[in-house]
């Protein structure tokens, strides 16, 4: 019985130790840059890392700021891009991202990119003022969704690890990064994350919010909620370095608010175009999407960036 104990043990332990190669071999899950809240209270990416995405034959890197993506930055012809996990973009090659694209149209700029999964409207406007502070970029780009604006509010309902304001107090709420010293086990351990993947029954359900004496509010609720938002923004930041870069299908009356307080706006448009997803289970720009938007964002930037 003992030796069939330790036959057993050591089988495991050797295909264990085959299954973690063959996993990091051919990078069947997600290498997951380490996160830290910096002194504004922004998560960021600690330097200097790297890894891949799953099956990626190229490695993302996290710059000297802390951010994944382009990172120039030449004085007074600078424009940061700021957004959530469609511009961190790390599913896809550097040059798919929207600062690689741009900087084709616009050889004289250098562009540079802010982007984490995550990242809610109030969020990115606040990374916007931290830019203003570190590079003081010429022009900054917000790439929105309907989804940012409401992630953004704790009345409509809470998330502790997301940046969030309260309107009813007009506080900022920071946020926490959650299971650090767990998620740094579970992604440093290949085969423990790739059965974690694998097992629906032990996956939470991502990015769900908490119950903070709070529920969501109907839809004529959420566009009042919405006029306070904006309202906030404008009185609390200067917002003319800004031009909000709506994905299709926002909701139209965040856009029209953006233009009611005087926000230059840029309004994406698929046409109906599926190829603009990486597939049916995953809606985040392919290679082509993200040309598609920098070909329409080119467009639309052209006239205040000769």
């Amino acid at each position: 019985m003992e030796k069939f104990l330790k036959t057993i043990v050591i089988f495991t332990c050797l295909m264990g130790i085959f299954g973690e190669l063959v996993i990091r071999t051919f990078h069947l899950v997600p290498d997951i840059p380490e996160r830290y809240i910096d002194d504004y209270n922004i998560q960021r990416y600690k330097p200097n890392q790297s890894g891949y995405y799953t099956k990626a034959s190229q490695k993302w890197n996290v710059n000297e700021y802390g951010w994944l993506g382009t990172h120039e930055n030449r004085k007074e012809r600078t424009v940061s891009i700021i957004g959530d996990s469609f511009i961190e973009n790390i599913m896809n090659p550097l040059e798919c991202n929207q600062g690689s694209i741009l900087k084709e149209h616009f050889p004289a700029y250098s562009f540079f990119e802010a982007g984490r999964s995550g990242v809610t409207f109030i969020e990115a406007i606040e990374i916007s003022a931290m830019l203003n502070e570190e590079i003081n970029p010429k022009y900054q780009l917000l790439y929105l969704n309907t989804s940012d604006f409401l992630e953004s509010v704790s009345e409509i309902e809470r998330y502790s690890d997301r940046l969030q304001i309260s309107l009813e107090s007009e506080k900022l709420l920071p946020s926490k990064i959650k299971s650090a010293g767990l998620k740094k086990i579970l992604y440093n351990m290949k085969l423990l994350y790739y059965l974690y993947l694998k097992c629906p029954l032990l996956i939470a359900k991502q990015n769900r919010g908490e119950d903070f004496k709070s529920n969501p509010k109907p839809k004529t609720d959420n566009d009042l909620i919405y006029n306070d938002l904006f309202k906030y923004c404008v009185t609390n930041y200067n917002l003319d370095k800004l031009i909000f870069v709506f994905h299709p299908d926002t909701v139209k009356v965040l856009v029209d608010l953006a233009h009611k307080y005087n926000i230059k706006t840029l309004i994406l448009d698929s046409d109906g175009d599926k190829m603009w997803a990486l597939g049916d289970h995953d809606g985040h720009w392919s290679c082509y999407g993200h040309n598609q938007v920098g070909k329409q964002v080119a467009s639309g930037i052209q006239e205040i960036m000769p």
